[in-house]
């Protein structure tokens, strides 16, 4: 009877398989494409565990093991329509940090932007971002295939500088979250 090889076995499993090796170690020095994505990433979900704490602690003021009980499973979509909610209830009782006279105006405007923030997450992370080295262009490619307009392929050219305004972005709106919340 055939044997599945040691080594193939060590491979697909991840624990056995692990590399104790720096990044640098393993790819070279990190190049600015893996870093703002990396950037990306990490701002966004600092951006949803700020919405987080604003709904359960600040609005709530719940413990924020009770907190994490309720927010751990929502979209970051319901999440902020929960925010938003909260909000509209509680502004009439309690005074934010929102420009006066202009409150749900400025509120209004502030979940806009994180809308906007899921949106470009989703745009760069939900699609194959690569770096075309013949033309040293980054290309993004988003495949769908959907019953009513059948399979879209788009594509486009981004840059560097926009990935990191996109990761700006992100920071501005926590920023603006915890100015205003907390």
């Amino acid at each position: 009877m055939k044997k599945i090889p040691e080594d193939l076995l060590i491979m697909l499993d991840f624990d056995k398989s692990r590399d104790k090796s720096s990044y640098e170690e393993r790819v070279g020095l990190p190049d600015e494409l893996s870093a703002v994505m990396g950037r990306i990433t990490m701002n966004f979900q600092y951006l949803e565990d700020c919405i987080d704490h604003i709904i359960t602690e600040i609005f709530l003021g719940l413990d924020s093991e009770i907190g994490i009980i309720i927010t751990a499973e929502l979209s970051f979509k319901n999440k902020v329509n929960l925010f938003a909610s909260l909000y509209y209830k509680l502004s009439s009782k309690r005074k934010f940090n929102l420009t006066e006279d202009l409150e749900l105006e400025h509120f209004k405007y502030l979940v806009k932007a994180l809308f906007k923030c899921e949106e470009l997450r989703n745009q760069i992370l939900h699609s194959n971002i690569s770096m075309n080295w013949k033309t040293n262009q980054i290309e993004r490619i988003k495949k769908t295939s959907k019953a009513k307009s059948g399979l879209k392929i788009i594509k486009e050219t981004l840059n560097i500088p926009y990935l990191f305004d996109v990761s700006d972005f992100m920071n501005q709106i926590v920023v603006e979250l915890e100015q205003s919340f907390n």
